[in-house]
């Protein structure tokens, strides 16, 4: 299924802001206000001919999302904003191949394969979550790349810790890094990052850094339910997309400039302060073909976990999945 683009009279209602646009009604104009309207878009109809799209902190529209996005790591964020893809992240690639700058950004109301790690595939239901990603090109050594994952890791814990601010009734968050990508809410999965790094015959390298973030509450699918969350079914309370998403591009930013500035142990260490079974913790490995048990001992200046396994040997660990043993903590 090919991707479907947001209606393009969006960019036009949203750059007449309150004032609204009058608009003949023809056929195409007719379809693409019903469009907007089956995904959401809230525009009013004030008479006349003239239409408003009403303002709010949910509702992606490019132009707000640019607006709203301030520029830091990068000259401008370029939105480019879907109602369906099948990834972001292959959508953000391919803009990439064709020379897409630095911060450019592509998102989608709803992913119908949506990547996740080890060729998995994240739920990405309409209009609940925020699905998006963005073109990188560094210029720290490659080998330094994984680090933005981690980068992107704290940032998104400090803008859900910083929900409490905008949100005063929200109780403190049990919020948890697990490596070497997913961000836990009260021990659930909220959201998931995924690096990509490409590299094209005219061009130097490239990353991708998408991010699955399950906002609204969802029923989840019987195989997710144990181990899926969204962030509004722990703090019971509503959480606006966009304002999730240009807090998240705000904060990213700032640590993505460490990251430039080859401050690694900067992001290291705060990845760390939020991942408690990154140091003394019993864990468990997995390839897909051999599991092993150890003890956790920190993470590299490179992000690879380093575990001390039974047999006594501190192995570097770049992939896979780990978990927590249920015996816990263990002493150094």
């Amino acid at each position: 299924m090919p991707p479907m683009a947001y209606p393009w009279i969006l960019r036009d209602l949203a750059c007449a802001g309150a004032a609204g646009i009058v608009l003949e009604l023809t056929p195409v104009i007719r379809q693409q206000i019903d469009l907007c309207r089956r995904w959401g878009f809230r525009i009013k109809e004030e008479g006349g001919g003239r239409f408003r799209l009403e303002y709010d902190q949910e509702q992606l529209v490019p132009l707000w999302v640019e607006r709203e996005t301030p520029a830091l790591a990068w000259d401008r964020t370029v939105a480019m904003a879907f109602l369906s893809v099948s990834s972001t992240n292959t959508e953000a690639m391919a803009l990439a191949q064709r020379g897409a700058p630095q911060g450019t950004l592509v998102y989608a109301e709803e992913q119908t394969a949506g990547k996740g790690r080890r060729n998995r595939i994240w739920f990405s239901p309409a209009g609940s979550g925020l699905y998006f990603s963005i073109v990188l090109r560094p210029k720290q050594l490659r080998e330094k790349w994984t680090l933005i994952t981690h980068a992107a890791s704290v940032a998104l814990v400090e803008v859900l810790k910083d929900l409490t601010d905008w949100r005063s009734h929200v109780r403190p968050l049990r919020i948890e890094l697990k490596w070497p990508n997913d961000v836990l809410l009260s021990s659930k999965k909220c959201a998931g990052i995924l690096l990509e790094v490409a590299s094209f015959n005219d061009q130097s390298a490239v990353a991708v850094v998408g991010i699955g973030i399950n906002v609204h509450a969802v029923c989840f699918p019987p195989s997710l339910a144990i181990e899926a969350t969204s962030i509004e079914e722990v703090v019971q309370t509503p959480i606006p997309r966009r304002k999730l998403l240009v807090d998240f591009l705000d904060r990213f930013q700032k640590w993505y400039l460490l990251f430039e500035q080859g401050r690694y142990r900067e992001v290291i260490g705060a990845w760390q302060t939020y991942c408690p079974m990154a140091n003394n913790v019993k864990v468990l490995i997995s390839d897909g073909i051999e599991t092993k048990s150890g003890i956790s001992r920190g993470i590299t200046e490179d992000g690879a976990l380093l575990v001390r396994t039974d047999d006594g040997r501190l192995e570097t660990v770049f992939a896979g999945d780990v978990s927590v043993r249920k015996s816990g903590k263990t002493k150094s």
